[in-house]
């Protein structure tokens, strides 16, 4: 009995360092809880999160560390048609038709977003240098839960296309914005070597940074265009995207440039030069569930389940969640008045925006894995790292809250398609 025992114990031990075992959890178990989730009328992402929880190293250990680290391919491939799919919302027509209100509204959000969460945050004892980091987070979206929302809900009209707009360039401005500030991040955490830096040298490298996203990213969506425009064929159309955001994926990280801003414009170019955009999207959208999955799962292994026995993290992470939610909703109701947008835009259209994932997240963990932070003080460091396990507790906590009031919301203010 014993032997058999410790054979099973030695069996579970080279699973474990198997990462296609890991890999077999995260699929398997996201799966099973994220329709778990849905049976308790709560998003599949909650389930996934919940699943890298419980997986995760910090409780049952089926995700160790190392398999995590070897899946971080994955990862950044998730991160890339996330950016591509809210690029792809940013369509000529529908801003012609809705731009100004949604640009008042996107910078209602983006704005008073930042300056409650800041204040919020440093009012309860963050350091003012991080908070005004989670400042800048608070402007992310969570575009898949309301795309999902939208469909669930068969709506459609101004409405709804005055909030698809308003996620992707309230998406589109936090990237950029957290991109300069990510470049003074080592300079306002005091990180050694870098006061000998120049205030202007480093905004001239964070711009230069964006643009060059930018640049490359109009070149890669011009690509896509071209050699997918002729493709019939599903399948050939995911290997040609898929190759696509995996070069410009690849090309980001070995020159230190913004991922997702760079995959958010392939997918603007794209949706605005091709002429029957659909093929390219759907083979997108086959590949995009196990990625998703394998992204949220990992993120939630990330969380440590004793931290959220810290008054601190729950104090922290509450105040970040109700002052973004009064500050993105006070923000976006005027942005909406100021805009032009009727008074039923203005009540309901805040309330979409509660929810708040997948970009947000990406951002936060590129902070913690970026090497440019190398080198900050033990206490800033140790600070920093709380950032996560703040943001993860305000996903988790948004993500069962926000879609029922984003259902909510969709079914007051948009038209909705009634089955006959």
């Amino acid at each position: 009995m014993v032997s058999a025992l410790a054979s099973l114990q030695q069996f579970s031990r080279v699973l474990q360092l198997n990462p296609l075992f890991a890999l077999s959890i995260i699929l398997l178990g996201g799966f099973f809880l994220g329709k778990l989730a849905e049976r308790v009328y709560l998003p599949e992402i909650t389930g996934f999160i919940v699943a890298g929880l419980i997986a995760g190293p910090y409780a049952v250990g089926l995700i160790p560390y190392e398999s995590k680290q070897e899946l971080q391919l994955l990862t950044e491939l998730a991160l890339s048609i996330i950016a591509f799919t809210v690029g792809s919302n940013l369509l000529r027509s529908t801003l012609a038709r809705v731009g100004r209100s949604v640009a008042a509204m996107a910078t209602g959000h983006i704005v008073l977003s930042f300056l409650f969460v800041t204040v919020g945050l440093s009012l309860v004892g963050m350091p003012p240098s991080i908070a005004m980091i989670m400042g800048v987070l608070a402007g992310g979206s969570s575009p898949g839960t309301v795309v999902a929302t939208i469909q669930h809900e068969r709506a459609s009209g101004t409405f709804v296309e005055q909030l698809y707009g308003v996620v992707a360039v309230a998406t589109a401005a936090t990237i950029t914005i957290f991109g300069i500030v990510f470049s003074f991040t080592p300079l306002i955490l005091g990180a050694e070597g870098s006061a000998n830096t120049g205030i202007t040298d480093v905004f001239i490298g964070a711009v230069t940074d964006v643009a060059v996203s930018i640049g490359i990213g109009i070149v890669g969506g011009f690509l896509l265009h071209r050699i997918t425009r002729r493709v019939q064929s599903q399948p050939r159309a995911v290997i040609l995207t898929l190759g696509v955001l995996a070069t410009s994926t690849a090309v980001a990280l070995a020159y230190g440039l913004s991922t997702l801003l760079l995959n958010m414009t392939v997918g603007t170019v794209f949706i605005n030069l091709s002429p029957s955009p659909r093929r390219v999207m759907h083979s997108v959208g086959s590949w995009a569930p196990p990625l998703y999955a394998v992204f949220f799962v990992l993120a939630g292994a990330k969380l440590n389940p004793m931290i959220l026995t810290q008054s601190t993290i729950l104090l922290l992470g509450l105040t970040y969640v109700l002052s973004r939610i009064v500050g993105s909703y006070i923000g976006t109701s005027i942005g909406a008045r100021v805009g032009g947008a009727d008074p039923s835009t203005a009540t309901y259209l805040p309330l979409c925006l509660v929810p708040q994932a997948g970009v947000a997240l990406g951002l936060v963990l590129v902070l913690e894995d970026a090497p440019i932070l190398t080198g900050l003080p033990v206490e800033i460091a140790g600070l920093l790292s709380q950032t996560i396990s703040i943001m993860l507790l305000a996903i988790l906590v948004k993500e069962i809250v926000g879609p029922p009031i984003s259902a909510f919301a969709v079914r007051r203010a948009a038209v909705i398609r009634r089955e006959p």
